[in-house]
């Protein structure tokens, strides 16, 4: 009997406490002790060519230590073993040799040699009464003594990224020859970093001192580092040196070039109005700009004809004619395998595209106003982790109401596979969810039946693995509408066992308790209901699988079933809210719930500048957020803990909020 139909069974819950995206306004009226904070990030590195420099710690003063207050630096290895580095100081730095630092090492046991390896540094400020603690800080200790690090030389000091000459091809670093272990080749990697932030690999595999990218590369790396847009900023510059004997590489030490980017903005969708559906901007196709790459665009598009001539299309940034675009020198060719190749130029003062009538995955790039389409006749699933291995595709099937291709097949997990168009290898699509032709994906869930979804409506594309196991969604019936399954407000399932969405538990004769059940159909077949307890005036828990009727207050809530688990949750949902920059972050501006539409709606004039989330009960544990900016009558996917939301431009919008969806849904429109 398969998992939903357990009907006895014992279960935990433990319940994660959600990180809030923005921190509260901090009580000017609190006096309680406040620990310092270690600012410095990164790395050590110590190899014969830097063991002259200095190590420098550096952190945030503590606050409300009635007396003087002292500190001191300790090192943590393996979590356990810790040691003083330096001597207690009133400073709010320590500085020390690296040959020092290498000494004190040896109070550590079992410290590896000629290797990298993690410490934690904490900081204690006292005044002899009261002490405080920071956070641990990790930093990585690159120990290697008788190898030379690749040492940067930066070929400027600062630089002007020039926005009318995006394609030109430019160095910024250059380093010296790094010597690891004796005979073994070294290759190189680059990464930029802002700030203390990520680190972003930018080449990787290289032989030579210096290497060189487009300027448009190198803005976009350094807009990706976390770099303001169209303004100066401080680039830290490493290089990563690798051999056999030590593949996980050698850092150089970073150098600093200070580069001003530009800033390029693009619409968030484009619209392609065309003979095939009417010539209509507002009713037109569209396709989102990357969420990867900046001013591309990438889907697939149904541009069949009626009667099967020509299509002829435009592309617009509104749904209007405003501004549209032409194709210049487009060219309709057929490539080796037979498959439709269209390229091209767009311009304002380009014609009507036109290509054969039929379904294309069309790519544009607005950067450079270039244009590339391929006919898609087909796509399939291949690799030694499907059914006909690398010898056959297993064919998928096109849903034109959703835009997905699918296919529900038994996949083998620990191996490989690739989605490929037109049952040849001109087009595929691996790790990375995009059509590069690039390296294979690796299926890494368990052997199974699994309905394979491909949604082509976005880039990079969406790939999900549902498993057979489950159910695509639950239904839930009760006394909120009537005890008809067949009509019951649903949970939609992530293809893992868990469920989760938004529901109306509001009893309908008006009493103030709500019962209901689960259904894995829209009938009376393999009904279970479940016990649950609260926690907290707007939390329960508890087990699924039962036979008794869940039992509620009236109100709305969020359900969460996990059948992999075993469990049951539901949060009682009395507010849902909009927050952010524009009051402050410090209130909510109230949803309106309509239970017709099943939408919590809100209208409110927001900036281009502003930031802000969606959250439930004025409580940072439950919101929502996706980057943006957000374009207009867009459905976007939004998660708890998502980044802040920000908009292309100024106006007044209808935020719509829809949590049945499994990830909710936020929609803008103005």
């Amino acid at each position: 009997m398969i998992k939903y139909f357990k009907y006895i069974f014992a279960a935990a819950i433990v319940m994660m406490a959600a990180v809030a995206c923005q921190d509260d306004i901090e009580d000017s009226f609190s006096k309680n002790p406040t620990a310092p904070v270690l600012t410095n990030n990164g790395s050590i590195l110590m190899t014969e060519n830097t063991m002259s420099e200095d190590i420098v710690w550096a952190w945030k003063a503590a606050r409300f230590i009635p007396g003087e207050t002292q500190y001191s630096l300790f090192a943590e290895y393996q979590g356990s073993q810790k040691i003083q580095i330096g001597s207690p100081t009133t400073d709010l730095s320590i500085s020390m040799s690296k040959a020092n630092f290498q000494k004190a090492l040896s109070g550590f046991t079992g410290i590896p040699e000629n290797s990298s390896f993690n410490l934690n540094f904490t900081v204690v400020a006292t005044d002899g009464v009261v002490s405080t603690t920071s956070n641990k800080e990790m930093m990585t200790v690159y120990s290697y003594g008788n190898a030379v690090s690749a040492v940067i030389i930066p070929d400027v000091s600062e630089i002007v990224l020039d926005i009318t000459d995006p394609l030109a091809e430019i160095s910024l670093i250059s380093w010296s020859e790094a010597r690891l272990t004796y005979g073994e080749a070294v290759t190189y990697s680059a990464f930029v970093s802002y700030n203390g932030g990520e680190q972003i690999e930018v080449a990787s595999g290289l032989t030579d001192g210096t290497f060189y990218k487009t300027v448009d590369e190198w803005n976009e790396a350094a807009i990706s580092a976390g770099a303001p847009e169209g303004s100066a900023a401080d680039i830290q510059f490493v290089v990563m040196a690798y051999c056999e004997s030590i593949p996980e590489g050698i850092p150089s030490e970073p150098a600093t070039i200070n580069i001003t980017t530009y800033l390029a903005t693009f619409p968030t969708v484009m619209y392609l109005p065309g003979n095939y559906q009417g010539w209509n901007p507002a009713t037109a196709a569209t396709i989102v700009q990357s969420t990867s790459t900046k001013g591309y665009y990438e889907a697939f598009i149904d541009l069949t004809t009626e009667d099967g001539g020509d299509t002829m299309f435009k592309f617009c940034p509104d749904p209007t004619w405003d501004n549209a675009i032409g194709g210049v020198d487009i060219e309709v060719t057929t490539d080796g395998d037979g498959n439709t190749v269209v390229s091209g130029m767009v311009s304002s003062a380009g014609g009507d595209i036109a290509v054969p009538s039929g379904m294309y995955r069309i790519a544009l790039n607005k950067k450079f106003n270039k244009l590339t389409m391929f006919k898609v006749t087909s796509m399939g699933l291949i690799g030694s982790a499907t059914v006909g291995g690398w010898g056959e595709e297993t064919p998928m099937t096109y849903n034109a109401a959703d835009r997905t291709f699918s296919v529900t097949t038994t996949l083998t997990g620990g191996e490989e596979y690739k989605f490929r168009l037109n049952n040849n290898w001109t087009s595929s699509m691996g790790d990375g969810n995009v059509f590069d032709n690039g390296a294979n994906a690796m299926f890494t869930k368990e052997t199974g039946e699994y309905n394979v979804i491909v949604d082509v409506t976005c880039h990079p594309y969406n790939v999900k693995f549902l498993s057979t196991s489950y159910p695509v969604q639950l239904y839930l019936p009760g006394s909120h509408q009537g005890w008809s399954p067949a009509t019951a407000p649903t949970l939609q399932g992530n293809g893992e066992g868990l469920f989760e969405g938004g529901v109306n538990l509001v009893d309908a004769g008006g009493g103030a308790i709500c019962e209901f059940k689960f259904c894995p159909v829209p009938a009376w077949q393999n009904d279970f209901g479940g016990i649950i307890e609260w926690t907290d005036d707007y939390h329960a828990e508890g087990i699924y699988g039962v036979s008794s009727n869940i039992a509620v207050p009236s109100g709305y809530y969020y359900v969460k079933v996990d059948m992999a688990q075993e469990t049951l949750q539901l949060t009682k949902i009395e507010k849902v809210g909009l927050i952010g920059s524009f009051n402050g972050w410090g209130g909510d501006e109230e949803f309106t719930y309509d239970s017709s539409s099943n939408l919590w709606t809100l209208t409110v004039s927001l900036a281009a500048t502003d930031e802000f989330k969606v959250r439930m009960n004025a409580d940072w544990g439950m919101n929502r957020g996706f980057a943006g900016p957000a374009a207009v009558g867009v459905p976007y996917p939004a998660y708890n803990d998502g980044a802040n939301i920000t908009l292309a431009a100024d106006g007044t919008y209808t935020i719509s909020l829809n949590m049945s969806s499994n990830p909710n849904t936020i929609t803008f429109t103005k």
